[in-house]
């Protein structure tokens, strides 16, 4: 199986990618402490939802449910949101925090086949998540099934440029490695919009502000073996020599500037004529 393959194979992201929250930690983290953004992640998610008062809002491969635990404050109290992923493992580390919160209920669930009924939910988001399931339309066709005629979708993704100062740094390193790492490339900024219109009255795309300027060698080496690409064509020992190389670029110009190209799309009017 090529890398590039992983990024939808089921066992693979619940068995080995997502087993646990590891790898997805190691990509928060750097974003996290190494944003040239003045806005977080978690901000504008939160500006870009509903008022949830009295709604029911179903969240699909929440991962580690961060958006809703660093969110939880924000929340209405009447709102109902289901947390759902394909991998317990990930949803552990979220449990701790949203298990006490009635309003909060966590599932496992295969986004492509959802056990709700019909028009049950009044919103549904799919962050980060939909270039991993192995035919985006389904699941699409799920998630219109349930949402009811007024509600509405939010469809995070990045890029088909995302992160490729980093992917041209791990090929110099590592000549081998050539290629893209971002796993998001089914479903990303340029080709989503498509893929949304037969089943939303309405697309709208919403773009994030704010870039990587990486000031240590060891978090970026993390997020490079978090990725899949690099796991499966940069071997472990090689660790220590990236760490090293990202280093020397460090202590030449300070930082490593990563660009970024992140965002989300909101769709609204589901068509029933395409629920099954």
């Amino acid at each position: 199986m090529s890398s590039d393959s992983y990024s939808s194979d089921q066992n693979y992201l619940r068995q080995v990618q997502y087993r646990t929250a590891d790898n997805l930690n190691a990509r928060i983290q750097i974003h996290k402490r190494f944003t040239t953004g003045t806005q977080t992640w978690e901000d504008f998610i939160f500006e870009h939802l509903p008022d949830l008062s009295g709604k029911r809002l179903l969240a699909l491969g929440c991962g580690n449910a961060t958006q809703w635990r660093i969110n939880q404050h924000r929340f209405a109290p009447n709102a109902r949101i289901i947390l759902t992923d394909i991998s317990e493992g990930m949803m552990a580390e979220a449990r701790g925090d949203l298990e006490g919160d009635s309003r909060f209920t966590l599932l496992c669930m295969d986004a492509s086949e959802l056990e709700f009924e019909d028009e049950s939910f009044d919103f549904v988001t799919a962050n980060h998540m939909l270039y991993h399931v192995p035919d985006i339309a389904q699941t699409l066709a799920e998630v219109t099934r349930v949402l009811k005629p007024d509600g509405g979708m939010m469809a995070a993704t990045n890029g088909a440029n995302y992160m490729l100062d980093l992917d041209m740094l791990l090929t110099e390193f590592w000549p081998v490695y050539g290629g893209l790492h971002t796993m998001s490339l089914k479903f990303n900024l340029q080709n989503a919009a498509e893929q949304l219109r037969p089943w939303f009255g309405q697309v709208e795309k919403r773009l994030y502000t704010g870039d990587l300027w990486v000031t240590e060698a060891l978090p970026l080496v993390d997020y490079a073996f978090s990725t899949p690409r690099v796991q499966q064509l940069i071997p472990l020992d090689q660790k220590e020599p990236m760490r090293e190389y990202f280093q020397a670029r460090i202590d030449q110009s300070g930082g490593i500037l990563i660009g970024k190209e992140t965002g989300l799309f909101l769709a609204s009017q589901p068509k029933k004529a395409q629920r099954k």
